[in-house]
């Protein structure tokens, strides 16, 4: 009798799991369900890796070897694509809106010992003739 009544335990299993596989649904509510899952479990793991040091050696690494490595670069394209004065004159203007771009995004992770989360700053120009420089802001407050 036992074993009479185990074995429709487990046809009745058997055909309930197999109903919902073919319907699809099951499956796919809970393969949504577990990658939901999976996305908490490991934002709560994963706490933000602050690393200053590393930080402040990739603004350093910016602001000389990637302006060195950028003028160069363009530069000898300049020259290169064009007319060797003129392709130096306009490989070096735009080498230089590089240069001015890694020395300000260098010198902002080195000033906030690498704490800042964004790159970003801006440029505001002073009028032309009244003699003042032009102000960079780094952090937007």
């Amino acid at each position: 009798m036992k074993k009479i009544s185990l074995i429709g335990l487990i046809l009745v299993t058997a055909f309930f799991n197999a109903a919902m596989a073919r319907s699809g649904q099951y499956d796919e509510d809970a393969r949504a369900q577990e990658k939901t899952q999976k996305q908490f479990t490991q934002e709560a793991r994963a706490p933000e890796k602050r690393t200053p040091l590393k930080t402040i050696g990739s603004g350093i690494k910016e602001i000389t070897y990637d302006n060195v490595r950028d003028v160069t670069k363009d530069t000898t394209q300049g020259a290169v694509s064009k007319t060797p004065v003129i392709g130096t004159l306009d490989g070096t203007q735009q080498a230089g809106e590089k240069v001015v771009d890694n020395t300000i995004r260098g010198v902002k992770k080195v000033a906030s010992l690498g704490l800042a989360k964004d790159d970003s700053y801006t440029i505001e120009e002073a009028e032309k003739g009244s003699g003042d420089a032009a102000k960079i802001k780094l952090f937007q407050f």
